[in-house]
């Protein structure tokens, strides 16, 4: 005897808890074509409003954050297509293939940002500050030069420096199947 079909009420509240348990990795996903935090943070506000207009078109059962990066890169690209001219940005062929559809593997994206967490637990305090102060806090290296009172091109070498050894370890302990 199968179970009876959950009211629309309670399908829109299983996306809405779903968006919630994944909204990191949404995020991380939008970051990754929109390095502006306070903008991907716009960005994936209008996707948990999309999720939960659209609840009804995501089957339970079914990868949801296929389903939820899918839409993050419509929103994402629609953001970068209506902002301001005078901001240069990738055109979008080019970003569709720097950043293909999610892979439909959740457990192989949850391993990377298990991989990526331990990865940022090794870098050096100074480095493990200015990537959060970046990415985390969404400052930009002009604001961060003056808080940490280093010029603004020290801070992007240290950034460039600091997101290349983060590159390095995801790479070796993902190739040796690490995890912490």
């Amino acid at each position: 005897m199968s179970s009876p079909s959950p009211s629309p009420e309670e399908h829109t509240l299983q996306v809405q808890t779903l968006y919630v348990r994944h909204h990191p990795a949404i995020l991380a996903y939008v970051l990754a074509m929109e390095p502006g935090f306070a903008d991907a943070q716009d960005i994936v506000q209008e996707v948990f409003l999309t999720l939960t207009r659209k609840a009804h078109a995501w089957t339970p059962g079914t990868q949801f954050m296929a389903w939820a990066c899918t839409i993050a890169r419509y929103h994402t690209l629609h953001f970068q297509r209506t902002r301001s001219r005078r901001v240069a940005r990738l055109d979008d062929d080019v970003v569709e293939l720097l950043h293909p559809a999610p892979s439909l593997d959740e457990a192989a994206f949850q391993r990377r940002l298990t991989v990526l967490q331990a990865c940022m637990a090794k870098l050096a305090p100074r480095s493990h500050q200015l990537v959060m102060l970046r990415y985390h806090h969404g400052q930009m290296p002009e604001k961060i030069a003056e808080t940490v009172g280093w010029s603004v091109n020290a801070v992007r070498v240290a950034l460039s420096r600091a997101r290349q050894a983060l590159r390095e370890c995801l790479d070796r302990r993902l190739a040796l199947g690490e995890q912490r």
